[in-house]
């Protein structure tokens, strides 16, 4: 390759990676015209025809590219990539394995072989292969974030808890690391979760979210749905309901013909976005649950809380707000996960990163803030791990004499 070509492939490299992919095609086409069979320019445009969605394109040029240079490790991954996002995961397999036996050292290669076999349903191997990733670069965060997750997955949660802390070091402010470190070692829980773990952990599953719910069997809008429906039935009238956490909004066709206006909160934008998509809400607001029913005094009939007080340990503080933002009559619903009445806490963080709660605790807090319990049902909420997660759906009343707000001056 002469300087020139040299300085060519440098300078489409350098566009693509800031991604002004015209500038990148056109300086890999400029190559290609001087040496057709030039494996870094048709490596790279191959690349680039994949992330524009073109990937039997980008496959035949990689291709390409690996029968002029096969001893091109990053080739082999980029293939390897395009093909696992086509679902050919065995193609995929071979090409990250040709990868280690060119380059052992790389972690990218060993942690990609680590995700194929976790996508076929290999977890051993694939702990093995992420183990492999972190021991070759210690500092390889995609491996630590993935080999953790896998060790939960699996039931091993000291060594996930480990997996957690060896992120967290390299990542202290890390709102995930540092709440899973917690949640999977099972230490001191916080009184919640961090706004800034819910927000990340949200935005980051935001588009698979829905997909996700429905694979794990999720019932807690239906659960919350009946009581609603109960409520608005007595009262012969459609009601001003809050949705809050409403994520993306799997409540919002359920509540919608039963309220007059309905109104969705939650911290994750990403969330919010969905939610907005279904175009059943009057209104949609990021911000803080709790900041929020406080600044809304005696503004809804009903207040329904599907999974979301889970990411609370202290139920003071949402019920306190939710009796605030209820007018006289009004009903707050909600589902938390059960924690045996026997437990020495009134609530304990699991090794999912949510909370469970007893229930002679959730009574107690209702009837501090002036709620009157109605109806605690134990329930199935969803799958996880295989295994059903039982837990609570509690409706509780506000009394028809209360003044502006329960509890308060």
């Amino acid at each position: 390759m002469t300087s020139q070509d040299l300085r060519a492939i440098e300078r489409a490299i350098a566009a693509h990676r800031a991604g002004r992919l015209k500038e990148a095609e056109a300086g890999y086409r400029r190559v290609l015209r001087r040496r057709p069979r030039d494996p870094d320019a048709l490596h790279f445009l191959g690349l680039l025809s994949f992330q524009r969605g073109d990937s039997d394109r980008a496959i035949s040029m990689m291709r390409t590219s690996l029968e002029l240079a096969p001893r091109n490790p990053h080739a082999w991954i980029n293939l390897g990539n395009v093909l696992l996002a086509r679902g050919t995961v065995e193609g995929a397999q071979q090409a990250y394995e040709r990868a280690i036996e060119l380059a052992p050292e790389s972690a990218e290669a060993w942690y990609d072989l680590g995700v194929c076999h976790r996508r076929q349903g290999e977890s051993n191997k694939a702990v093995v292969c992420l183990m492999e990733a972190v021991r070759r670069r210690p500092d390889y965060l995609p491996g630590l974030q993935v080999l953790a997750r896998l060790y939960y997955q699996l039931g091993r949660f000291e060594e996930a808890a480990a997996v957690y802390a060896q992120w967290l070091e390299l990542e202290p402010e890390n709102p995930i690391a540092r709440h899973m470190a917690v949640a999977t070692k099972r230490g001191e829980a916080p009184a919640r979760a961090d706004d800034a773990y819910v927000r990340q952990m949200f935005d980051e599953f935001a588009d698979s979210f829905d997909e996700n719910l429905a694979d794990l069997g999720y019932q807690a809008p239906q659960l919350v749905a009946e009581v609603v429906e109960h409520h608005a039935s007595a009262a012969g009238r459609k009601l001003d309901l809050l949705d809050a956490g409403c994520g993306t909004g799997l409540c919002g066709p359920l509540l919608r013909p039963l309220a007059r206006h309905l109104c969705g909160i939650d911290l994750s934008a990403g969330m919010l976005a969905h939610a907005e998509e279904r175009g059943v809400y009057d209104e949609l607001h990021e911000a803080e649950l709790c900041a929020f029913m406080r600044s809304q005094p005696v503004s809804f009939d009903l207040v329904v809380s599907a999974d979301t007080l889970v990411y609370f340990g202290d139920l003071g503080d949402p019920i306190e707000a939710a009796a605030r933002c209820l007018r006289p009559a009004g009903v707050l619903v909600f589902t938390v996960e059960r924690l045996d009445d026997s437990a020495a806490v009134p609530y304990r963080i699991e090794p999912h990163g949510r909370y469970a709660h007893r229930s002679k605790y959730i009574e107690g807090l209702l009837a501090t803030h002036g709620l009157q319990l109605e109806r605690i049902d134990e329930v199935r909420l969803r799958k996880e791990r295989g295994a059903d997660v039982i837990g609570y759906r509690i409706a509780a009343s506000k009394s028809p004499e209360s003044g502006s707000a329960a509890g308060t001056d």
